[in-house]
């Protein structure tokens, strides 16, 4: 491990690094001996409002507004994973928030997503919007994204492609209504009069009826006339299953003006490989050289086909036609494309299992209990050769929205959306599409 630091920083970080080691290792004792860990983690309320105390247990629908459990000390790899939990917890608060419709449907949902204006009609190039229709019957869902962010599909285990939309919260949808500058500075949440901006991508599965395990909504996917097998531009109204969930939020405190970056999957995505490394494994030059293979027992989940062991995994499909019934991806010739083969790189880290189990507890009888959050990522380090951008954890991706550049070394939410530039090629706050924003 030494001779991959010196390689990788130098000697004058490895004396760095070894020395905030020795500083933080002595506090290992104390931490132990008072259980900061437990504590940290019992005291996490799961409402965003007052009272907020330890015997807080209410579920509210409110969305969190600020978070001021920053550090820069790594501690959190180092001596108290519950450094993490915090981040967490506001993950799950923000995510019960958007959906919580599906929590407590007879009650007010503020801050729900299915309320925020979708990004194509905040930058003015909504396309999608002609589908809909005059009475809006469709449903809320208007779906015009058919790929990843890499221009790749996935292909579920029923042969139709998951679609995509992005929302964007009112303080931010009304920040990008007014931009003048060419570089970009988002509205930071303060209190709960001055709430967060937010970005909301999901991703879903086409439905042939309602079912209990996801957060359903009706919509209408938009196909334009280059990717229909007939030629023809077409809306398609269904019922559609959320498989997966980002929240990117940015608050006021610590060093959330460089957002917080939660992903939520549904359980019955993918499988785990089983070489799927820790997301913090900050210290191996290649990640998966003999890449991601399914676990020989694997069930059928609904973006992996169990049926043929000797197919490859994470491997992207040819560009689907898309057919005017199901299934819906297709081959140029008419032909069904076979379902996608995705496995899980990234195991998810410890304390965020942990609390994952306690709100699925919480929502048991709830659709979002089938839901977990893979990370929160927040920059937490001193930006370093290790950590390009401060962010912890390290490696994060989202099985439904970045399928293929799991084994990426640039794969990391902060890190990625770092490079984001303004259509005048300012820096555009971590969000690319203030690229399309028209003139």
């Amino acid at each position: 491990m030494v001779w991959a630091l010196k390689q990788t920083i130098g000697w004058w970080a490895i004396l760095r690094w070894a020395g905030r080691f020795m500083c933080v290792a002595a506090t290992v004792v104390l931490v132990a001996t008072l259980g900061i860990a437990s504590a940290a983690q019992a005291d996490d309320p799961f409402c965003a409002l007052p009272p907020g105390d330890a015997d807080d247990i209410r579920l509210c629908a409110n969305y969190p507004f600020d978070l001021t459990s920053f550090s820069s000390s790594l501690e959190y790899m180092v001596v108290n994973k519950a450094v993490q939990t915090p981040f967490d917890m506001f993950a799950w608060r923000a995510f019960t928030a958007l959906n919580w419709r599906d929590v407590a449907p007879s009650e007010p949902a503020p801050d729900a997503w299915q309320s925020m204006p979708r990004k194509d009609a905040v930058v003015g190039q909504d396309m999608a919007v002609a589908c809909r229709g005059s009475g809006d019957t469709s449903g809320p869902l208007v779906l015009s994204d058919l790929v990843q962010a890499d221009g790749a599909a996935v292909i579920d285990q029923n042969g139709n492609p998951l679609v995509y939309e992005t929302r964007i919260n009112a303080p931010a949808a009304a920040y990008v209504a007014g931009l003048t500058s060419q570089d970009a500075n988002f509205p930071r949440g303060q209190s709960a009069k001055a709430p967060p901006s937010v970005h909301v991508k999901t991703a879903w599965v086409w439905l042939d009826d309602d079912d209990p395990r996801f957060v359903t909504e009706r919509g209408v996917v938009r196909v334009p006339a280059e990717q229909s097998l007939s030629g023809q531009p077409l809306c398609l109204e269904g019922l559609f299953g959320m498989v997966g969930m980002h929240i990117v939020t940015k608050v006021g405190s610590g060093n959330g003006d460089e957002w917080l970056w939660a992903t939520f999957e549904h359980q019955d995505t993918a499988p785990l490989s089983p070489v799927a490394r820790r997301i913090n494994s900050i210290y191996s030059k290649d990640l998966f050289p003999n890449g991601c293979p399914a676990p020989k027992a694997a069930q059928s989940y609904l973006l992996f086909d169990p049926s043929c062991p000797s197919c490859a995994t994470n491997v992207p499909p040819p560009m689907p036609f898309w057919s005017q019934a199901p299934p819906f991806a297709r081959a140029r010739d008419g032909s069904p494309l076979a379902p996608s083969r995705i496995t899980r790189c990234w195991q998810i880290f410890d304390p965020t299992q942990d609390t994952n189990a306690r709100w699925q507890a919480r929502l048991a009888d709830t659709p979002l209990a089938q839901y977990r959050l893979i990370t929160n990522q927040w920059r937490g380090a001193n930006k370093s050769p290790l950590f390009e951008h401060g962010e912890v954890p390290r490696f994060v991706s989202n099985v439904t929205m970045e399928s293929y550049l799991q084994d990426a070394r640039e794969g990391s939410c902060l890190g990625c959306h770092a490079e984001a530039r303004t259509r005048s090629g300012g820096f555009a706050d971590f969000a690319f599409y203030l690229s399309e924003l028209g003139p």
